[in-house]
C-alpha cells in the first residue's frame, strides 16, 4: 500500500478515536462506521489536509467513565470514504504509523486531539513484511479455526500479503483489549507474529482446559 508519508512529514497533532478493541497495524487497514456527531465532525476536519485519524484503546476499567488511554495507539489514513443519507461515514483507515501518546490537547468540536511522538516506530513506514516467514502462525490460526468451528478457507487466506494477514487476525479471532494491545506495542514485526502465535496458542489450551473440565 502506497503512502506519501515519511520520518519528515508526519503530522504534529492528530485527532484521536478511542475505540476498545478497534485497532489498525501499518500496512494493514479498518473499516469504520462513523456515526456519532462528534467523531463525524472529526473526520471532515481532517479530510481536506492529512486525513490521518489515531486508533487508540481505553484502558479497561471498572470506571467506564474513565478517559484513560493506552500509552501507544496507531495512526491511519482515510483512503476511502462514503457519505450516507443517513449523514454516517463509511471509511477506510490504512495503517500508517504507531505514536506513544505524548501529551493531550484541548477538545475540538467535542472530539480528542493529542501531540503523538512517531520516533519509537519510525521503522514503521518500511514495509518489509515480504521477509516474514508466516507457516507457523498460519499452522496456529488453523488450529484456532478448527477449535472454534470457524470454516475459514486458509488457501485463500494465504493468498493475501503478509502485512493484510497480521491486520487481519487481531480483528477475526477473539482476542481481549489487552490482548490486542499486546500485538500493538509488540516492538517488531517479527515479536508481533511471536505474539500472535504465543496468544493463538493460549486460546487452544484454554479450549482444551474447558473440556476436560467439562468430562471429569
Amino acid at each position: 500500500m502506497i503512502t506519501n508519508f515519511t520520518e519528515s512529514n508526519l503530522p504534529s497533532d492528530i485527532p484521536i478515536f478511542p475505540l476498545p478493541g478497534a485497532v489498525v497495524f501499518p500496512f494493514g487497514t479498518l473499516p469504520l462506521n462513523i456515526f456519532e456527531p462528534r467523531y463525524i465532525a472529526m473526520i471532515e476536519s481532517v479530510l481536506g489536509s492529512h486525513r490521518m485519524i489515531g486508533m487508540i484503546q481505553p484502558i479497561p476499567g471498572e470506571n467506564k467513565r474513565s478517559k484513560d488511554l493506552y500509552p501507544v495507539g496507531c495512526a491511519g489514513k482515510i483512503v476511502s470514504f462514503t457519505e450516507t443519507n443517513d449523514s454516517r461515514f463509511l471509511i477506510e483507515l490504512a495503517g500508517i504509523s504507531r505514536f506513544k501518546l505524548k501529551k493531550e490537547l484541548e477538545l475540538s468540536n467535542g472530539f480528542r486531539r493529542i501531540i503523538p511522538d512517531w520516533r519509537p516506530f519510525y521503522k514503521d513506514l518500511q514495509n518489509n513484511y515480504d521477509l516474514l516467514d508466516l507457516n507457523e502462525l498460519l499452522l496456529e490460526l488453523k488450529k484456532y479455526f478448527e477449535k472454534n468451528n470457524i470454516n475459514v478457507d486458509l488457501d485463500e487466506i494465504t493468498k493475501i500479503s503478509n502485512e493484510q494477514i497480521l491486520s487481519s487476525i487481531p480483528q477475526i479471532c477473539a482476542f481481549k483489549v489487552v490482548e490486542k494491545q499486546a500485538i500493538l506495542e509488540a516492538a517488531s514485526i517479527e515479536d508481533r507474529v511471536a505474539t500472535l502465535i504465543s496468544l493463538l496458542r493460549m486460546q487452544s489450551l484454554e479450549g482444551n482446559e474447558n473440556e476436560n473440565e467439562t468430562i471429569n
